[in-house]
């Protein structure tokens, strides 16, 4: 599918932007196409310190949930119940690591994704109140399990909610709920994932028992609300960039400060890397989210929890997660291929699919696997128990969340938020479905072309390696915080080197005055074939991010190559 390419514009004053800020023009254009206008933004943008946080008392319930945890640390029982993938597991860790430090009696639960599913349900609230808890701490769910939380009081429980996901009208009836996205929520930022919020409460609880956490526990829990803020993809702004930015540097500075998080980096192979955004979302999390997968999420909290006089059980544990992982691969993989056979001729505008071979645990990434090689919302469904169960993935012009509440009479649970949500259902309700969310589809064709959003066109001569370390002081890169693109017209590509056994391309770009730049190219090579055959000199225009690359201690810029095309009036030798 070809792809569109739209060079941003801004009005912005770029030069009185780059003489204050003492940075080029064309890092100056990348920050004002992020909405980054006034001194003081861009300060906090390129200073992404925690000190810059908000207060957590801002956080409405926040004092409730204080004193609630104060009465019950002394004598009462404490459960947290978390959630199965990377969010869920590291805000358990977070509470429990804190509350291990007060000296509470408490335990953790995580439900099992296919014999309880997601968040609580009636059958383990029944289970938890035989065991005895006075106080249920449900983080990462909770905030739509109003008949779950109603019964957990009926049984003699105090709940606290800790969420990050969209509230329906009515809310459960706990003792504190803290999520920003309640409309009577005045917190200044709404989009924080639930690790994040943990974090924030295990801040302000440590200060309200006064017992202070030292740096290295401060950093620790920091590094564990960073790596769920990047995999479970909230925007990269604001005090997401701050977690996301102060976790990445801890965790390079010191790739132990979890012994769980560092052995998994250990057998990956990036103890002697750089850990950025990449290799927390590609690397780390992966294998976090495959143990709620495919066994029990326990698995990875019983890894982050591991002490320093353990090590042999984790590099077991850690080994089992990788195990999993590749486990997890491969069934994405089969179940990617089965549902991309099943697509063909005209698409809906709304994918509703169903493969009910699939394990029901993997959905949610074949779901974006799809949803990215066809740019459409899409929903798959697969055989649960007693049910259809499925997840749906969005794109950033659909709001999927919505668009299911609107049809919330045909479901028998769901939630999630505008880019993503799991579903149950009755199989017969799988048509009307379909059909009701295509019917109120408002998408048009152009929708459904991938969009590459270039921040700038620049001459070969601007790609320095200057301007490489510049843009790098930009990231993390994520949502609402893109990796910079550019674009450059007319380059002669003087060599091209076609390497298919792994899917790269090598470029060596000439420029007029004779300097040479690297790009390369991974995952291009069919359409290099389609559009310059073996063509391996030509004149091209490219799309690219700019990235500096160090070979023998030597470090030299180049580019990464997103898209090219045979430039106008150019052509392929």
């Amino acid at each position: 599918m070809k792809a569109r390419w739209e060079i941003k514009e801004t009005d912005a004053d770029l030069k009185l932007m780059s003489q204050v800020l003492n940075i080029s023009e064309i890092t100056a254009c990348v920050m004002a196409n992020r909405g980054i206008r006034s001194k003081n933004a861009a300060i906090s943008f390129l200073s992404p310190a925690p000190e810059r946080l908000h207060s957590p008392m801002r956080l409405k319930d926040m004092q409730k949930a204080l004193e609630a945890v104060r009465e019950a640390i002394p004598s009462k029982k404490i459960l947290i119940y978390g959630d199965y993938d990377a969010d869920g597991i590291t805000s358990t860790v977070i509470l429990y690591k804190l509350f291990h430090k007060l000296g509470a009696n408490c335990e953790y639960y995580i439900p099992h994704r296919i014999d309880e599913g997601y968040g609580l349900n009636l059958a383990t609230v029944e289970k938890i109140a035989e065991k005895g808890v006075d106080l249920l701490i449900a983080v990462d769910n909770g905030i739509s399990a109003v008949a779950e939380i109603k019964r957990a009081a009926e049984l003699g429980m105090e709940i606290i909610v800790i969420d990050h996901h969209e509230p329906a009208e009515a809310l459960p009836p706990a003792v504190a709920i803290i999520d920003p996205k309640q409309a009577d929520c005045d917190y200044p930022f709404k989009s924080l994932c639930a690790a994040a919020l943990a974090y924030k409460f295990a801040v302000a609880l440590s200060d309200f028992m006064a017992v202070p956490l030292s740096d290295g526990e401060r950093d620790e829990l920091i590094v564990l609300a960073a790596i769920a803020t990047i995999c479970d993809i909230v925007p990269l702004v604001d005090e997401n960039r701050i977690i996301a930015a102060a976790g990445l540097k801890i965790i390079n500075a010191n790739k132990m400060i979890n012994l769980g998080i560092g052995s998994l980096i250990a057998l990956r192979g990036y103890l002697e890397k750089p850990i950025d955004a990449f290799a927390v979302g590609f690397v780390v999390g992966p294998c976090l989210n495959a143990t709620g997968r495919l066994a029990s999420a326990e698995l990875a909290v019983e890894l982050l929890l591991s002490p320093l006089d353990e090590p042999q059980k984790r590099v077991q544990l850690a080994s089992q997660l990788l195990q999993l992982n590749e486990a997890r691969k491969k069934l994405t993989d089969e179940c990617v291929k089965r549902a991309m056979e099943k697509i063909g001729g005209t698409l809906p505008k709304v994918l509703v699919l169903t493969d009910f071979e699939a394990h029901e645990s993997v959905a949610g990434i074949v779901a974006g696997r799809i949803r990215d090689a066809t740019c459409r919302p899409t929903i798959l469904l697969t055989q649960g128990d007693g049910a259809v169960k499925g997840s749906a993935r969005s794109t950033e012009n659909y709001n999927i969340f919505m668009a299911l509440y609107k049809n919330r009479h045909l479901f028998k649970r769901f939630g999630g938020h505008e880019m993503a949500a799991g579903l149950t259902l009755c199989e017969e309700n799988i048509e009307p479905l379909n059909a009701a969310l295509n019917e109120a589809c408002v998408l048009t064709d152009d929708d459904f072309r991938p969009i590459l959003h270039i921040d700038r066109e620049l001459s070969i001569e601007e790609i320095t390696l200057a301007l490489s370390n510049e843009l790098a002081a930009l990231a993390p890169f994520g949502k609402k915080n893109d990796e910079p693109l550019f674009v450059s017209y007319g380059l002669l590509a003087e060599n091209v080197r076609i390497i298919n056994e792994k899917n790269t391309l090598i470029f060596t770009f000439r420029a007029d005055d004779g300097r040479r730049l690297k790009g390369i190219a991974f995952g291009l090579n069919e359409k290099y074939a389609e559009v310059c055959g073996a063509a391996t000199q030509g004149i091209l225009d490219i799309a690219y991010g700019i990235e500096t690359n160090v070979w023998n201690n030597i470090a030299e810029v180049q580019v990464r190559v997103r898209d090219f095309r045979i430039a106008s009036g150019g052509g392929m030798l």
